[in-house]
């Protein structure tokens, strides 16, 4: 079988990784032979990107690299840079559809261009649309999804939850709805990069909570920030760690000297290993608005640090439970948060230790072996 990804990306996101991850779990699994795979390289923007080790096809539409070159930072900004990949991709992927026989095109960001071709294309190949997260279901997206859904042969959700929403909303029916969790744990990855720091010593605080994700509004690092500060009242010594960089670092600087906790939080900015700190950290949080179990959640998961994460939808509440695999509190809520910190503070260790097994079971349906074998039963069927 013939597949061919559309991913292209303004800013680096969590879905980048899951892409390289979903073709490195079908390259190293498949039979041989059994799938060829071609990831368009609209301008360049996958150049310099691993794939654990696997070669991959990629095909660029655009020569012009200024797009890469440029700043794309701020909501605007890359509003600008998806309709310039728009315009721009329209007559080369055209092309390439029509020159190439694929059976697949499956497309995961910036998902209108490659939707709004099949609409018009008379041709074989059947369209996947991997769909991150919890979408926000705008009039013209809606319209949008609802207008082409014919064209649309299957729809991958990460969760139960994504799956439902689009059901009630009337947008898919639940026989094109196929529920996928992303191909978050690279069990190898993970262990090589974790074993780097063996001999490393971090120059920060032994004694600190860990934050991982970029600088933007839906990681909410003012709620962080603000609930930050109540939990300085009765731990004084505590530090706050936040790997991750964007447009919202100079805010995040300013909000953190007006709460004048500046000397208990560390901004280390984008780091490439992130395993050192989050293994030695006491527990991870995300207050995120909206956003499914990430990346680095995931991963404190597999370390075996607790989770305390906000209830945002999109298949949180499906991974912590009722509380059994991490504290979950409600998203902007501070006493909320403050309740399920002094949960996690007063909790005995042997059932935090319960939770920590049950979510690093939960975990393993996250890794590159599952999602192979669900992504090939859902190629086969199709």
């Amino acid at each position: 079988m013939k597949i061919l990804i559309w991913a292209p990306f303004i800013n680096k996101v969590g879905t980048t990784t899951n892409v390289i991850n979903s073709i490195s779990s079908i390259k190293k699994y498949s039979k041989k032979n059994q799938y060829s795979i071609d990831l368009v390289n609209v301008f360049g923007e996958w150049n310099g990107y691993e794939f654990n080790d696997i070669e991959v096809n990629k095909i660029k539409l655009i020569e012009n690299n200024f797009i890469l070159k440029s700043k794309k930072n701020g909501f605007l900004r890359s509003r600008f840079f998806s309709l310039l990949i728009f315009l721009n991709s329209i007559i080369p992927l055209f092309k390439l559809l029509k020159k190439n026989n694929y059976d697949f095109l499956i497309v995961h960001l910036i998902t209108s261009l490659p939707i709004f071709l099949m609409n018009f294309l008379k041709i074989k190949t059947k369209l996947i649309l991997s769909v991150a997260g919890f979408p926000k279901l705008n009039i013209i997206r809606s319209s949008f999804w609802k207008f082409s859904r014919k064209h649309i042969n299957k729809i991958i959700c990460p969760s139960n939850e994504t799956k439902n929403l689009l059901v009630e909303k009337s947008i898919f029916s639940n026989q094109k709805l196929f529920v996928l969790p992303d191909p978050h744990i690279n069990i190898k990855k993970i262990i090589k990069e974790k074993n780097e720091f063996k001999n490393f010593s971090l120059d920060i605080p032994s004694n600190f909570i860990i934050a991982i994700g970029r600088l933007t509004k839906q990681k909410n690092y003012f709620f962080l920030l603000k609930a930050f500060k109540r939990i300085l009242e009765i731990k004084s010594e505590l530090k706050l760690v936040i790997i991750g960089e964007g447009e919202d670092r100079k805010k995040i600087e300013g909000n953190i000297l007006e709460l004048g906790i500046k000397k208990n939080v560390i901004l280390l900015g984008y780091q490439k290993n992130i395993y050192g700190y989050l293994k030695k950290a006491n527990c991870y949080i995300s207050t995120s608005i909206w956003e499914g179990p990430d990346l680095a959640m995931l991963d404190a998961a597999f370390l075996n640090i607790p989770i305390i994460c906000s209830d945002c939808r999109s298949g949180r509440k499906e991974f912590i439970g009722k509380n059994e695999r991490g504290y979950i509190f409600k998203s902007n809520n501070l006493e909320s948060f403050m309740d399920q910190y002094s949960n996690f503070l007063n909790e005995n260790k042997k059932d935090i230790k319960i939770k920590l097994i049950k979510s690093k079971k939960e975990v393993k349906k996250f890794t590159l072996f599952r999602y192979f074998v669900s992504v090939n039963k859902l190629l086969q069927q199709s």
